[in-house]
């Protein structure tokens, strides 16, 4: 797949190409435009779709791809009077043949986005195999769930006692106004749950035929907090390649169920 044209169901017309690309440059760089649009809020929906499309087929398909862009968003609308379209390229083995990958790109810009949160944590995913080393990649697998996490409040009892500290900070004298502010916000914090129980919430709600899958995200959570604050993991025999590949098979499984799809190349929680 070098050089093809795509029609999509929508009306829309998406190329496909080569792009320049340096010398030193690893990988390959693909260019893809999309035309025929009556409105620019339209191409810009449809852009973000097309992202959504090509995360997914690198997705579905387990290769490593990365989107490159200088704007907000991954697709941008150009001027009407410019020669060529928006743009992203992507670097990877591509190792399926066409037909495949078509169908996973197509499967992907028909699904409903899910929302704004899992297409970052998408992008981020994609590209962690590109990373050039097992801690890398491992880091930015395991950053990919951030985004997925959202932290609910604990209630009016912790409130109560949230409150009830304050007060306590407040009158304490010998704590100066810039450590007050800062142990009042981390105590504020403690409104709300933590990422990492956010994680376990949501994961154990989307893969609830994946008992081990909270525990799976967690350890690996673990072991990221103590690889950034340590600048190296206690135990020598943890490995690292072995973690990703775990976390791997567990963020595509999310992706799947988000987007209502079945991974073409399967993964087990």
């Amino acid at each position: 797949m070098e050089r093809v044209a795509i029609l999509l169901d929508s009306g829309a017309v998406a190329s496909l190409a080569p792009a320049r690309q340096t010398s030193w440059e690893g990988g390959r760089r693909f260019e893809f435009s999309l035309e025929g649009f009556a409105t620019a809020a339209t191409a810009e929906a449809q852009g973000r779709q097309l992202s959504q499309a090509i995360l997914w087929m690198a997705i579905s398909l387990n290769y490593g791809l990365r989107l490159s862009y200088r704007t907000q968003e991954p697709a941008a609308v150009f001027e009407r009077l410019r020669s060529s379209g928006a743009s992203v390229w992507g670097e990877g083995s591509l190792s399926w043949n066409p037909q495949v990958v078509l169908q996973q790109l197509i499967a992907g810009f028909a699904a409903s986005i899910p929302d704004s949160q899992t297409l970052l944590s998408m992008e981020i995913f994609a590209s962690s195999s590109l990373e050039a080393s097992d801690r890398a990649a491992f880091l930015t697998a395991v950053s990919a769930l951030e985004p997925l996490a959202e932290e609910q409040a604990l209630g009016q009892p912790v409130d109560a006692f949230v409150d009830g500290c304050l007060s306590s900070l407040r009158v304490v004298p010998s704590i100066d106004q810039h450590h007050r502010a800062s142990l009042e916000g981390r105590l504020n914090q403690l409104r709300r749950e933590s990422i990492r129980q956010a994680l376990r919430r949501f994961i154990s709600t989307r893969l609830r035929d994946y008992p081990t899958a909270p525990d799976v995200a967690d350890s690996a959570y673990g072991l990221r907090s103590e690889l950034i604050h340590n600048g190296r993991l206690s135990d020598y025999d943890v490995d690292l390649a072995a973690e990703t590949r775990k976390i791997s098979n567990l963020l595509r499984l999310i992706y799947a169920r988000s987007l209502g799809l079945s991974l073409h190349a399967p993964a087990a929680a």
